[in-house]
């Protein structure tokens, strides 16, 4: 329960920050480096616990597949004794958090993440474009090269469409003057409407939908080049949170200490946004967020469709992000397969001048026929039990 009395939601800051209260304890080392794992990376189930007969063939799936539980309000003790049913990581909120959040992270996902970084890595270390980088402005060298021996602290700050209204909170945690690198998109479409985003200095990159790893090699490169130009605290805006799907996967941490302020992953409160459109609030008891560019994240197409298959079947809410590229046809043959009928909703470029929705209630065949082709930029798919208004 909050501070008012009422229910925790599942949808809003409460799991991220918990999130990020946690990520050190739970870390892989890989290359010599120690790269801390937070629960919410990579996919994830949320879930308000009703008791042991009710959820535990949910979680017992979720934790099957290799995707961390979140357990909000559990006042039954089902996360604690999941894990040790499973020789899962029990993650429980740490001491004086305010947030009712603890964690179960399976031993299948600490595997695929260190691989994962592993590949990130070496694939980095092979490509690596010698400084300075096209890709971020020139600053001039340095007079003393000695601030190289002390590392570079980066602070992660998950920003998006709920910050303006809090801004100077979001970005209170960097030093006035410093530079902050950040994406195109965050730069048109949240940065610049911020309050106090005087103080900072952009370093704009371009976003590249179609090649994630790219994108996480130019914040490599920019980040690289402002330690050689004499720029050891820097800022790093996400457009959401910087845990989940984003830049910090696979980033080399040699000679940076990287520090993260939580923020809401974008597709899912794009998701969050459209529930007003159900007739019951799809994210009242569970859902599951996980990309639908399954190839991305190295898994093969038969685990994307049996885990999601499961999920519907269960009745746990979808959210299918990463859909310029994700895989459409497994998503409708996983809603076919479950043998309920659902509902869906595609959100394209929300919290954008091109803002799109597109609701698609009915049988798989109806899915199907409604789902548009040209699917935007930033796309993201919910399913969901019950009819839309």
């Amino acid at each position: 329960m909050t501070a008012s009395g009422t229910r925790t939601p599942l949808v809003g800051m409460e799991v991220f920050r918990a999130a990020a209260d946690v990520r050190h304890l739970n870390s892989v080392d890989v290359a010599g480096e120690t790269h801390p794992l937070s629960p919410v990376s990579s996919g994830f189930v949320t879930l308000r616990p009703r008791g042991f007969k009710e959820d535990m063939t949910a979680v017992l799936g979720a934790l099957g597949w290799g995707r961390p539980v979140a357990f909000v309000e559990d006042a039954c003790g089902l996360a604690e004794f999941t894990a040790a049913a499973t020789e899962s990581e029990y993650l429980p909120a740490v001491e004086g958090s305010a947030e009712p959040v603890a964690f179960v992270v399976p031993t299948l996902f600490r595997n695929r993440r260190a691989g994962s970084i592993e590949r990130r890595l070496t694939k980095r270390s092979a490509t690596a474009l010698p400084l300075p980088c096209a890709a971020a402005p020139r600053e001039a060298a340095p007079r003393d090269a000695a601030h190289l021996s002390k590392p570079q602290r980066v602070r992660a700050v998950g920003v998006g469409p709920w910050t303006p209204a809090g801004g100077e909170e979001a970005l209170g945690s960097l030093d006035t003057g410093c530079p902050v690198v950040m994406t195109d998109w965050t730069y048109r479409h949240t940065f610049t409407r911020t309050p106090g985003h005087e103080r900072f200095r952009p370093h704009v990159l371009p976003y590249r939908y179609g090649d994630f790893d790219q994108n996480i090699d130019q914040v490599d490169e920019a980040l690289s080049e402002l330690h050689a130009a004499g720029h050891d605290r820097v800022g790093l805006l996400v457009e959401g949170n910087p845990d989940t799907y984003d830049v910090l996967d696979g980033l080399p941490l040699t000679g940076r200490e990287i520090h993260v302020t939580p923020g809401i992953p974008i597709g899912l409160l794009a998701a969050a946004q459209t529930a007003r459109y159900f007739w019951e609030d799809p994210f009242d008891r569970s859902f599951a967020y996980l990309s639908g560019l399954h190839g991305r994240h190295s898994l093969p197409p038969q685990q994307f469709l049996g885990e999601l298959t499961s999920y519907l079947s269960a009745g746990i809410t979808c959210v299918l992000v990463e859909m310029h590229k994700g895989d459409v046809e497994l998503a409708l043959e996983a809603v076919r397969l479950c043998g309920q009928e659902k509902s869906a909703v595609l959100m394209s470029n929300h919290f954008s001048s091109e803002e799109e929705t597109v609701f698609l209630p009915g049988t798989p065949e109806g899915l199907r026929a409604g789902l548009p082709a040209d699917r935007g930029g930033l796309s993201t798919l919910l399913i969901a039990d019950g009819g839309l208004r």
